[in-house]
């Protein structure tokens, strides 16, 4: 039997970057929560770093699950520090992390951990933290400071705690950054985390808690990757991360040089739900390829409604027609990336309070991208290629940001 995990992940309500990253591999039983530290974009690079170490954890042949996992934060330690002696801006850069490994057997798990994220085993006699918090009292009114984390080059003795625990089928894990810990008191969180053992899978559980954290405000980044118990062999997990962008991806190379039905693509939005990015989009790392784009052609006036609390996306096509209107609801996310436009008049993105937009190594050869984002509304723009400056429009008071150069696109160039 396969297990059922889910991860999200959201940059929150007042941050503009993302310095939270997880891993999520039910084929392995290994599945981590790191959180970066170190200010722009360091953090980001720390938690990046960090997630490559953990993820490369093997099932290694007499070798404890938590001495694994010890080791593999000794390598992340290791490699954060080897990047900031070479690139000296980026000294003090760290990050915290909780990873757990369940054992072959499924009977037990593995875990190691540093800092202040955390790991809850939500089983029918109650919750369990199954970490305890790394840091140090700050003067009064003044959050806690991290004592431990993967960048401090005076860790000294058993700095990564380890740990085992048991576990049974019906059992729920959840691993979260402290995004959702500090912002949710702990009364409310143990009830939810109660109530949502009883959850139809573990996407409802990680949507739900990102959810409740953003509904508080959403200080700071958030991530939660949940686990619902059961007997598993190695190699046959099934993550429901990445599952609704398969599908949409099916669907749109079924449809390559075909008319788009709008009102097809609108049950589509509609009913696809609970998986893929939904509410709370995956973290998305800047990528400057330009893939090969299959031909999508576009009927005059197609429309398509994302619903709230769904993902849409498009990747790897060339755009051809006359216009095309996208609505995404209230917490919807919208993706356009490695795809090529080519429209006589608009591609319109209207977004809704709560909804975000990717646009990412995305290429305008003809027509425009108007993007109405009103405030309470997320623009990033990642490598975006452009005739010229009219060529995209941003209405509204939304959060923008551009972590890529719009520039005018060479006649039938690339993107660099």
């Amino acid at each position: 039997m396969a297990l059922d995990a889910a991860a999200r992940t959201h940059a929150g309500k007042v941050r503009d970057t993302n310095e939270d990253a997880f891993v999520c591999r039910p084929e392995a039983g290994l599945f981590a929560v790191v959180d970066g530290m170190g200010g722009e974009a360091h953090g980001e690079v720390a938690a990046a770093i960090a997630v490559r170490a953990l993820a490369e954890v093997p099932p290694a042949p007499g070798l404890a699950g938590e001495t694994a996992l010890a080791q593999a934060m000794q390598v992340a330690r290791e490699r954060i520090l080897a990047e900031a002696d070479a690139d000296r801006a980026k000294e003090g850069m760290g990050a915290v992390a909780t990873a757990i490994r369940l054992d072959d057997d499924g009977k037990s798990l593995r875990l190691a951990h540093v800092g202040d994220t955390r790991a809850y085993l939500v089983h029918k006699a109650g919750v369990r933290l199954l970490t305890h918090d790394h840091v140090a009292d700050g003067p009064a009114g003044t959050k806690r400071q991290v004592a431990r984390d993967l960048g401090r080059r005076d860790a000294q003795g058993e700095w990564v705690e380890t740990g085992r625990a048991s576990i049974e089928p019906g059992d729920l894990l959840v691993l979260c950054s402290d995004g959702l810990t500090d912002v949710v008191p702990e009364d409310e969180l143990l009830q939810e985390l109660v109530r949502l053992r009883g959850a139809r899978n573990a996407d409802a559980v990680a949507t739900s808690l990102v959810g409740r954290a953003l509904a508080r405000g959403g200080p700071d980044n958030v991530t939660v990757v949940a686990v619902r118990v059961s007997p598993f062999a190695r190699g046959k997990g099934k993550a429901r991360v990445p599952w609704l962008y398969l599908v949409l991806g099916v669907v749109f190379l079924a449809l390559g040089g075909a008319l788009v039905d709008g009102d097809a693509l609108r049950r589509l939005a509609a009913s696809a739900g609970g998986v893929g990015s939904g509410a709370v989009p995956l973290r998305v790392d800047a990528s400057r390829t330009l893939g090969p784009e299959a031909p999508l052609a576009l009927r005059p006036g197609t429309e398509t409604v994302v619903a709230g609390e769904r993902a849409f996306t498009v990747r790897g096509h060339a755009l051809v027609g006359s216009d095309w209107t996208i609505t995404a609801r209230a917490l919807a996310a919208v993706t356009i990336e490695r795809s090529v436009i080519e429209i006589d008049r608009d591609l319109a993105v209207v977004l809704e309070p709560g909804a975000e937009l990717l646009l990412r190594d995305v290429r305008v050869e003809r027509g425009r991208i108007r993007v109405v984002a009103p405030q309470s509304t997320r623009v990033t723009i990642d490598h975006l290629s452009l005739p010229s400056p009219e060529a995209l429009v941003v209405e509204g008071e939304g959060t923008v940001r551009r972590t890529g150069v719009v520039e005018p696109a060479p006649a039938g160039g690339a993107l660099p």
